[in-house]
């Protein structure tokens, strides 16, 4: 937590001095992170406004929420102060609204989030989606870099639930009937893991072998 511009902790590392940011700020600041990534991969397209921005963040996230302008705004403010963002007059509007411009500050901003590895957490399917959505004008061999780190990740979760499952099957054999509901319903509910595993996994393997395509016509996207 921030009170006027300093931290509200006041825990020193020994070592270098400096205040450590506790657990609260620094899931705060992670989020914020997330949403530049998300924000500036969507303007990589087109100018938008904040009220456009909110409904771009709300339907990316994993599940999908509603994003208050007290969200967008201060965010936006931010990365115009870094330089990634201009505010610029949309001419399209009688009203002169004001948009949102990508700058080369910006690109550069961008790419650096995208070629960041992911850390396995709540956040990581959310973050990966992120990506997706911002790595378009990278070079195929970031593109395939984040997808096969995606897809490497979910072979990990189903390895996991698929061992689980067969435990849990064991254990459902030997069951006593005041148990059995409740493994049946874990079982299931690994089923449902497994399968969306399993479908992300497919189509991690269709952009990869799109990517492919797309290398060997130069690097331009194969349309036939």
């Amino acid at each position: 937590m921030l009170i006027d511009g300093e931290l509200s902790s006041k825990v020193i590392d020994n070592q270098s001095k400096r205040p450590i940011l506790d657990k609260s700020f620094r899931r705060v600041e992670w989020r914020q992170n997330m949403y530049e990534l998300l924000v500036l991969g969507s303007l990589l397209s087109r100018d938008m406004s904040g009220y456009k921005l909110c409904q771009v963040l709300g339907n990316a996230l994993v599940p999908r929420r509603k994003i208050s302008n007290g969200v967008m705004y201060p965010l936006l403010n931010k990365l115009a102060a870094a330089g990634d963002i201009t505010f610029v007059t949309d001419t399209t509007n009688a009203r002169g609204k004001k948009v949102a411009h990508l700058t080369a500050t910006g690109r550069a901003h961008l790419h650096d989030m995208l070629v960041t590895p992911v850390t396995t957490d709540a956040k990581r399917e959310s973050l990966y989606r992120f990506k997706f959505k911002g790595m378009a004008t990278e070079p195929v061999a970031v593109q395939s870099q984040i997808l096969n780190e995606y897809k490497e990740a979910l072979l990990t979760d189903l390895q996991i639930y698929q061992q689980v499952y067969l435990h849990l099957k064991e254990k459902l054999a030997t069951a006593s009937m005041d148990r059995r509901a409740s493994l049946d319903w874990s079982i299931r509910t690994l089923e449902l893991q497994i399968a969306e595993s399993e479908t992300k996994i497919k189509w991690s393997n269709r952009q990869l072998q799109d990517l492919r395509l797309t290398g060997a016509h130069g690097g331009k996207p194969n349309y036939d």
